[in-house]
């Protein structure tokens, strides 16, 4: 069997869930074209900002599409082999993330904008409202931590990515790309989308011109940029010395990359998003389109010529129990379910939906492309990252998930004619990029949720928001191993997970109040309940026993202490929110339906 069969069949299936399933979405959430959004009422010119769907649709899908589509299949499919991973991907994003997606963007729009725990507060209580908002602050926390640890990791290590031969007598091709190579694109990538945001604000430049500019030099960086990063590094520029050239400094080069990281994080949370994060949202749809268009034509190219390199090779089913190198015992169910986060259901989706998406949509129909629309393109981009493992043979090393990501890739832009060492490039490139987005809209966020909390405005307040969001994994990552982000992969995803099944409780308390259809958002929240929850439990048994077995730990930088009292924090606040769901509910049941607030 071929990839192709898999990459188009799921394509179609995505494509009739989003004129079928959507436009029934549509009708239940009772969407109305000739009512005013926030964006347009409330305009402010830094946080408000009217847009058009595909300008919007690009920043929402680069904020969410980061590393989780790449990661979490890849990761899966190592587990308990692709068949599995390919159904949660494809079934997961049609009726639970898709659902999750559009609900929570459309009660913050009918919520003046406000965040999803305005939903909660209005229609459940203040404790709720409080304790969701703490909720989301700590996921947000973790999401920057993983996602700036993975991005300095990749600019500091040198990457090895290996494209083994079609041929009996060929031999495998070795490529070795420089961090320091991935810095400089990826750095070019932000200063590339701050150079359209003055054009476009400043200028009457079309759009489509600056952007082609932007994408054209764009491409000439990633051509130079391996050449570049040599010459820096022989020059003795520490930056771009990355593992295999200096592996005594690697701890910490990636300790430094994390820092310079969170620094940017700073000023992007706070700078007007005309200046950054809109035109970056166009600059990096343009990888995530590209990536999907490169997946799909290179599959058909190569199918269609019955190139072997295209073949499942992999396992469709490997085990219904995968044990980890630390020994640790994962079932399928609940962690097939939270390892893929993004690809097919994710929390923080609802956060970008209910925190800067919403403050963009000029007209509630734009609600179905831009919510709806960009999960099941998140879920193509999990395909196809599926079908970067489905190729390898058997029993094969997987490797990062990045250089994993890098050479499915770069094989598909290949088979379309492009050279192979820059389609690696800008594989990475792509793969950094995609986090890049999520870590400055995480910070924004973060913020967003602290005024919120503590009621602070302006740019005071938005500073010092920023600033203690960022704290906190700054100290971190700066006392914990390098790279001992994927040592809490497993609770990240349980934690983003939780966050989307309480996100679904509060749409359906929303739905059930103002009088909607309930079932389609109530069905997914309580599955998504008990995977979650039945997953933090056991991943707390797990770091009890990690933590029992160890014969000295320091409580603060000890990954499994800190982890063992967020899970008990999560596990507490998920079950007040939930308690609280039901609480009003029962109440609900005594008042005359639609009289809950914000229609």
């Amino acid at each position: 069997m071929g990839i192709l069969a898999v990459v188009l069949c799921s394509a179609v299936l995505l494509a009739l869930a989003y004129r079928f399933y959507g436009n029934a979405m549509n009708r239940w959430l009772g969407v109305n074209p000739d009512q005013p959004t926030p964006a347009i009422t409330q305009e402010d010119g830094v946080d408000f900002v009217p847009a058009g769907p595909g300008v919007v649709l690009g920043g929402h899908f680069t904020a969410i599409a980061a590393a989780g589509p790449i990661v979490g299949p890849i990761l899966a499919a190592q587990m308990f082999g692709w068949v599995p991973a390919l159904i949660w991907i494809l079934v997961g994003a049609i009726l639970v993330g898709g659902i999750h997606d559009a609900g929570a963007l459309m009660a913050s729009i009918r919520h003046n904008a406000m965040s999803i725990t305005q939903v909660v507060r209005q229609h459940m209580s203040h404790s709720a409202y409080v304790t969701f908002l703490i909720f989301i602050w700590i996921a947000l926390v973790y999401v920057i931590i993983a996602f700036a640890d993975i991005t300095a990791g990749s600019f500091a290590k040198l990457s090895e990515v290996t494209i083994s031969s079609t041929t009996a007598t060929g031999t495998d091709q070795v490529f070795k790309l420089n961090g320091g190579a991935v810095a400089i694109g990826a750095t070019a990538y932000l200063v590339a989308s701050v150079i359209l945001g003055l054009l476009l604000k400043f200028t009457k430049l079309p759009w489509w011109l600056g952007m082609t500019a932007m994408v054209v030099a764009l491409g000439v960086c990633i051509h130079y940029s391996p050449a570049w990063a040599e010459a820096l590094a022989d020059q003795g520029w520490w930056f771009m010395n990355p593992v295999g050239r200096d592996a005594a400094g690697m701890g910490d080069l990636r300790k430094n990359w994390d820092l310079i990281l969170l620094g940017y994080c700073f000023v992007a949370s706070v700078t007007p998003m005309w200046i950054l994060l809109q035109p970056r949202g166009v600059i990096g749809a343009i990888f995530l389109y590209a990536a999907l268009v490169f997946g799909i034509v290179g599959t058909l190219i190569g199918g269609l010529g019955g190139s072997s390199s295209l073949t499942i090779q992999w396992p469709a089913f490997k085990d219904f129990v995968f044990t980890a190198k630390d020994g640790s015992m994962l079932p399928l169910f609940p962690f097939l379910f939270i390892t893929i986060a993004c690809g097919a259901c994710s929390g923080f989706h609802s956060i970008v939906a209910s925190g800067t998406t919403c403050k963009q949509i000029r007209n509630e129909r734009d609600i179905k492309p831009v919510a709806y629309g960009a999960m099941l393109l998140e879920s193509m981009v999990a395909v196809l990252a599926l079908a970067c493992v489905m190729v390898l043979a058997p029993n094969s090393k997987i490797g990062d998930p990045d250089a994993v990501y890098a050479r499915g890739l770069g094989n598909f832009m290949n088979l379309c004619g492009v050279p192979l060492v820059f389609a690696i490039g800008f594989g990475l490139l792509a793969f950094s990029s995609f986090v890049f987005d999520t870590m400055d809209v995480c910070t924004r966020l973060g913020r967003y949720v602290l005024q919120e909390l503590l009621g602070v405005d302006g740019f005071w307040g938005a500073t010092v928001a920023t600033g203690v969001t960022l704290i906190v994994p700054a100290v971190y990552l700066w006392l914990s191993p390098p790279g001992s982000f994927m040592q809490f992969w497993t609770l990240f995803g349980t934690s983003n997970q939780l966050l989307a099944a309480l996100t679904l409780v509060g749409i359906s308390v929303w739905l059930w109040r103002t009088g909607r259809p309930v079932w389609y958002a109530l069905l997914p929240a309580l599955f998504m309940l008990v995977t979650t929850i039945t997953a933090l439990v056991m991943n707390g048994l797990q770091f009890w026993q990690k933590i029992s077995a160890a014969t000295s730990q320091n409580p603060i930088t000890s990954t499994p202490w800190i982890n063992m009292v967020l899970v008990c924090l999560l596990l507490l606040l998920a079950l007040f929110v939930t308690l609280e769901a039901v609480r009003v509910w029962h109440k609900s049941r005594r008042e005359p339906v639609g009289t809950g607030g914000a229609n």
